[in-house]
């Protein structure tokens, strides 16, 4: 106050850095439509005030400058002239479905002869707000009396009743969305349709004063911003005939230059929070069933916090179907909205022209699924014009407590500026000098994009200039998976799916010890009793390339909380009867119904879900026998291409050069499956083809040779062996000849896909993790030097038209290295 007070005469020289600093940081929440109170509004304005402060001068009036409000919700003169939208009923938390749904079929029926509600604006003045505003700006305020006249003219200006109806007539179209159609009525209104919209705005004596008040209560709720109305001079209506500049908006011009770093949260309410400090005991129930309970409990127990928590609910997917149903968001307002990503969105909406915008958002905001259309828009409209991402850590938020969360840099250009062919990005940064290296930028087109990931458009990760070339030229040779259509291209017929889901499924399990207690007994791995069979549920931390015994519950420690499993010894693994633990078992008869129609074999080919980019390996897949599947291992069936070709798939999912790729592709944890059909994955005529390096065979019969002795260890895998044509014995777990078989298939793959030995090299050395493993127990970088020579090999047989020879002796699936005894 005292601050104030002496800057408004010009009696005080400029704010210490630190006061400075400190309103900085207040402004900047106030920007972005943090509820503040109005001492926090004028703290920013002493904050713009000190900055230019002249001695002896009194600060410039700037009230016309700061506004304050929710800026995700509002609408805009474009969005009010189609009237209400018929979406706007969609029921949420306290609406009656029937009532909605009447009021959604009176509304279609009224949504007929629309007109531009720039008329009504025309006709009410509101096209003069414009110029006023422009006329306050370049107004002189050198003086306490200018300053004083300045903000008596504005003051006038918007409690104009052309102002006050213009701004009735938004909030009324907004509040529309959010009222409570439970069957009640306000002067006999239950719900705010086009019809009651049309003449208010004709005339701002519609509404009853009832529905009036409601709206300004609405409108005081969720902070309703409108930026036309805020900024009437930067967001102009257009002149008689003059197409506007936003088609969206519906009108012409819009900021120079928009900066932020929006906040990076989800609209929905997280019940943990909401009941964290009200009633811990909820907030920390066990799991989010007994938390309903607990919940619902409330209408007895706690009446009063059962109200807030609807009443916080409701407010929260009122907010969120604001964003998602009125069409403000048409790319990003879709899901489970995070706020990041609809923030970019209206950035990018408020710049003119020539203007530009620049954010600090997730990298998500390139790379998930959920961002996927307004990525692919920015890429193809060419508005993108960088994206540098950093990890945090440092010096670069390093509060955020996580060393691997991904944030970037994002540029946007308004539609006049001129464009460079492509973006500009850089990934995987930790400082911002890293960017003066050149081979660390990269530039990607529209072309680029839809080459690497045709389907969704979005961005690769790439960490260098050679990443980026080098992916784009196996994508040149070697198709997707799954290109979508029309026509739709999936040589493999592959299906996707998810069996049991770990949570809303977790009625159908048991454990051990409930079914031994009802009188099972354990046989292998399968839980047995007469005709009835319960099998093993798989979770994804339980298989790894080429073995399905990679995980075993019973081998975790008791009392152990890690989600991890222990690595299974390898005396084990040589043990063809060794049958894997699991948590829990499903009824055999729910394991057919949700295989029905989509998979008949005898065995399953998955992969893990969660993954990182700089995991030892990022894609971890493999096969393993007919069993319940958990949703973190969704499962990836071929319905199409010769039977025992489809061995090869798996082959293919577990080499080094498909791992390099989706390293470049996968920016977050979650392997889904709109990155897997995206990969380039050989398709099933190439493994007809007869082997480049030497040999009468086929590639298919070379590679299921290498996959059957991986894979088939035990009896439980038997029928993917008959699919290739081997009925014998399940093979050996030999270590040494293990090693080999991979090496062989890796440098097999490496020619598969045209990749020169440079290449491979530099390959190689991006997984780290195997290089450091291989130190520690060889001391040296054996898994690259092996690949390396075999490469090699294939290349001279290749040269000299003679045939590769094996080091493996015998040679791969070769019968004398399958156990003794019965065939599966």
């Amino acid at each position: 106050a005292k601050h104030l007070a002496a800057a408004r005469t010009g009696e005080e020289e400029p704010a210490p850095k630190a006061m400075r600093t400190a309103l900085r940081d207040v402004m900047g929440r106030c920007i972005y439509g943090v509820d503040l109170n109005p001492m926090a509004i004028e703290l920013c304005k002493i904050n713009l005030w000190m900055e230019a402060l002249e001695p002896g001068k009194p600060l410039s009036f700037l009230d016309h400058h700061i506004q304050c409000g929710n800026s995700l919700l509002g609408t805009t003169p474009e969005l009010m002239e189609g009237g209400i939208p018929d979406d706007a009923f969609k029921p949420i938390q306290g609406d009656d479905k029937k009532v909605c749904a009447a009021l959604r079929k009176q509304n279609k029926q009224e949504r007929q002869g629309q007109r531009s509600l720039f008329v009504t604006h025309a006709e009410t003045g509101l096209g003069d707000l414009a110029k006023q505003f422009e006329k306050l700006s370049a107004s002189d305020d050198a003086s306490l009396e200018l300053v004083k006249a300045k903000a008596k003219e504005y003051r006038a200006a918007v409690a104009s009743a052309s102002y006050q109806h213009a701004s009735l007539v938004a909030d009324t179209w907004c509040a529309a969305f959010v009222w409570k159609r439970d069957g009640t009525a306000l002067d006999g209104v239950r719900g705010l349709t086009t019809d009651l919209f049309r003449r208010l705005e004709e005339s701002p004596g519609a509404l009853p004063d009832e529905v009036r008040a409601r709206v300004a209560e609405l409108k005081n709720r969720y902070r309703f911003f409108h930026w036309h109305l805020a900024f009437p001079e930067v967001f102009r209506e257009p002149e008689l005939g003059e197409k506007p500049t936003s088609e969206q908006g519906g009108w012409s011009g819009g900021f120079d230059v928009v900066l932020g770093n929006p906040p990076w949260e989800r609209i929905k309410l997280q019940e943990k929070e909401f009941f964290a400090a009200r009633d811990p005991e909820i907030a920390s129930a066990p799991n989010a069933a007994a938390r309903r309970r607990m919940i619902a409990a409330l209408k007895t127990t706690n009446p009063q916090l059962l109200e807030a928590f609807e009443q916080a609910k409701r407010e929260a997917e009122g907010a969120s179907h604001l964003v998602r149903r009125t069409g403000l968001y048409p790319l990003c307002g879709r899901g489970d909205v995070n706020t990041y990503t609809i923030f970019a969105e209206l950035m990018r909406g408020l710049i003119g022209p020539a203007g530009r915008t620049g954010c600090i958002v997730p990298s998500g905001i390139a790379t998930d699924d959920t961002t996927k259309y307004f990525f692919s828009e920015m890429v193809e409209s060419g508005s993108l014009h960088s994206l540098y991402d950093f990890q945090s850590g440092p010096g670069l938020f390093s509060e955020i407590g996580h060393a691997r969360f991904k944030f970037c840099l994002l540029t946007m250009l308004g539609p006049d500026v001129a464009r460079p062919e492509g973006a500009e990005f850089a990934f995987f940064l930790r400082s911002t000098t890293v960017l003066r290296d050149p081979e660390r930028r990269f530039m990607l087109s529209a072309e680029d994009m839809a080459l690497l990931n045709p389907n969704t458009r979005t961005c690769p990760v790439f960490r260098t200039r050679r990443d980026a070339e080098l992916t784009k030229s196996i994508y040149r040779r070697v198709p997707v998976l799954i290109k979508e259509g029309p026509p739709e291209e999936n040589p493999w017929g592959i299906k996707f799916a998810t069996m049991f889901h770990m949570s809303n499924d977790s009625h159908l399990f048991r454990t051990r010890e409930q079914l031994e207690g009802d009188g099972f007994e354990l046989e292998g791995n399968v839980f047995v009793m007469g005709e009835e069979r319960w099998l093993p549920l798989y979770e994804a931390k339980m298989i790894h390339h080429f073995n399905h015994r990679f995980g075993d519950y019973a081998h975790r420690p008791a009392g152990s909380q890690s989600t991890a499993l222990p690595e299974v010894p390898v005396e084990r693994l040589q043990d063809p009867s060794y049958a894997p633990l699991p948590k829990y078992w499903v009824p055999a008869e729910e394991v057919e119904a949700r295989l029905a129609g989509k998979w008949d074999r005898e065995w399953l080919l998955g992969w893990r879900d969660i993954t990182n980019a700089t995991n030892e390996r990022t894609v971890i897949a493999g096969v393993m026998p007919v069993a319940a599947v958990g949703h973190t291992c969704p499962l990836l069936l071929p319905n199409k291409g010769n039977e025992s070709d489809r061995i090869c798939l798996v082959a293919n999912l577990g080499q080094f050069v498909l791992d390099y790729i989706a390293r470049q592709k996968i920016g977050g944890t979650h392997l889904t499956y709109g990155f897997l059909e995206q990969f380039p994955l050989l398709p099933a005529a190439t493994y007809s083809e007869v082997i480049p390096w030497g040999s009468s065979r086929s590639i298919g019969s070379w590679v299921q040779a290498r996959v059957l002795e991986l894979s088939c260890t035990t009896a439980t895998l038997g029928a993917l062996g008959l699919n290739c044509g081997y009925d014998g014995p399940p093979f050996g777990w030999d270590e040494a000849r293990r090693f080999l078989l991979r090496c062989e298939l890796d440098a097999a793959y490496f020619r598969l896909y045209g990749i020169g030995r440079d290449d491979v090299d530099y390959i190689m050395e991006t997984f780290p993790i195997v290089k450091r493993k291989d130190e520690k127990a060889h001391g040296e970088y054996r898994t690259k030097r092996v690949i390396l020579e075999i490469y090699d090999e294939m290349t001279e047989a290749i040269r000299t038209g003679e045939e590769y020879e094996t080091r493996l002796d015998p040679p791969a699936g070769d019968a004398r290295v399958a156990h003794s005894g019965a065939g599966h």
